[in-house]
């Protein structure tokens, strides 16, 4: 039995990692500190603390979900690997694993996935570990995941003509119906492209033409051709829709549109159950598929994955138990009814009679479903610059939605600043 278990949760408005964590005082065995992103969800990763702790009574859980976004939490994690104050498991963008690695800071879960026989170790699937997977080893174990969707506000959209029992499969239909909703007037705004989440709605134009980023062996970029050159047309096409006007940050759109005043939405299904209680007596809340421009296109699979950080065989044993929880049935289960994200464990999923009920009943998250063998994982660049590299692409979006440059103007942009970082062609 573990000692009584104590959860922190920092808030907010707390400093960050390195700041708030002093492992002097928590390299016992018995208290365990853990970062994640993003502070958006912070009801799922208390949950997941709390209950972490009625099955694990004995452990003083150091939780910081402080910082807003994937990128934020990498900085911090990097400053506290300088100062020796890395937490003992941090929850990390899925894209962002390459970074640990090529650092040699991420501990490899070979070592403790092929020798635990436990219960808990035979209830993750292959797919958990295979998220994580990197220079033949595992390091990281899928948590949650998140992919590109389209949420409509059903209201707006029939008032402009559109079928709610038919939702726009296309750019052109959406761009349209976008374009109208704005005409309204009343502060409506019809479209709303998220292209600030990091490179990940990037990703998903590209991908959906079934392009890539970099060619095979990372030495030339791949973004900078045809398909890097339509995307952009794309967003200038929804910047002249209305965005143009109103561009605002991530959660100035999200408030907006629980507000019942965007009609159309690009974002991550992590948010579904946010607008669904928002939406509440206010709106019809629908959700489609990302549109794709080919017969063969993916889309990137965002989310969470569960990296470990502890060098000390204690704190490695406590650590690697928390991870497996995550991943396992219970851990999973909160991500299902807590996130919007998909759980990374299919054992959790169709062996839970309660996980395949909740998703059955809401038809809401049939386009995530729908969308499942079309992803692929979210693109690494390699090198210490990929950070910068990703600030490059959302910058030239950002000039491109907002009508300052034109698409060919912001791909040659991006294109020669994104193959300086990288030392390529």
């Amino acid at each position: 039995m573990w000692p009584s278990l104590k959860i922190i949760v920092v808030s907010v408005a707390t400093a960050l990692v390195g700041a708030i964590m002093s492992p002097a005082n928590a390299e016992d065995g018995r208290t365990l500190r853990v970062t994640a992103a993003s502070s958006d969800l912070n009801a799922m990763w208390v949950e997941l603390a709390r209950t972490f702790e009625n099955e694990h009574p004995g452990v003083k859980v150091e939780l910081d979900n402080s910082t807003r976004g994937y990128d934020d939490l990498v900085q911090a994690t990097l400053r506290a690997s300088l100062t020796g104050s890395l937490p003992d498991v941090s929850f990390q963008g899925a894209n962002r694993l390459r970074i640990y690695t090529d650092r040699n800071l991420a501990i490899p879960l070979g070592q403790f996935l092929n020798t635990d026989t436990s219960d808990s170790r035979k209830a993750l699937s292959p797919t958990v570990e295979k998220i994580g997977a990197s220079k033949g080893d595992s390091y990281a174990l899928g948590f949650g995941v998140a992919e590109p969707v389209v949420f409509y506000n059903l209201d707006l959209l029939a008032r402009v003509g559109g079928d709610p029992s038919h939702l726009p499969t296309t750019w052109d239909e959406i761009i349209r119906l976008g374009s109208s909703i704005t005409k309204l007037g009343e502060g409506n705004v019809g479209l709303i492209f998220q292209y600030n989440s990091e490179d990940f709605f990037w990703d998903a134009l590209l991908f959906s033409q079934n392009a890539t980023m970099m060619n095979s062996d990372e030495s030339k970029i791949a973004f900078d051709g045809p398909e890097g050159l339509k995307a952009l047309e794309i967003i200038k096409r929804i910047g002249e829709s209305g965005q143009a006007s109103v561009d605002m940050s991530k959660d100035q759109a999200r408030s907006l549109f629980a507000a019942g005043k965007i009609g159309i939405i690009f974002d991550s299904n992590s948010n579904q159950l946010r607008f669904e209680e928002d939406s509440k007596d206010k709106f019809r809340l629908a959700v489609g598929r990302f549109p794709l421009m080919a017969a063969n296109g993916t889309l990137p699979a965002a989310g969470s994955i569960a990296m470990m950080f502890a060098t000390k065989p204690e704190q490695q044993k406590l650590a690697w138990e928390f991870m497996k929880f995550a991943s396992g049935p219970a851990g999973q289960k909160i991500v299902a009814l807590k996130s919007g994200w998909l759980p990374a464990n299919d054992f959790a999923t169709h062996d839970s009679t309660e996980l395949s009920g909740h998703f059955a009943k809401n038809a809401n998250y049939k386009a995530s479903l729908d969308q499942l063998p079309i992803l692929r994982a979210w693109y690494a660049f390699p090198g210490e610059n990929a950070a910068k590299v990703t600030k490059v692409i959302v910058d030239a979006m950002r000039s491109v939605i907002t009508l300052q440059k034109p698409p060919e103007v912001g791909l040659q942009a991006m294109a020669s600043q994104a193959r300086k970082l990288l030392g390529v062609k």
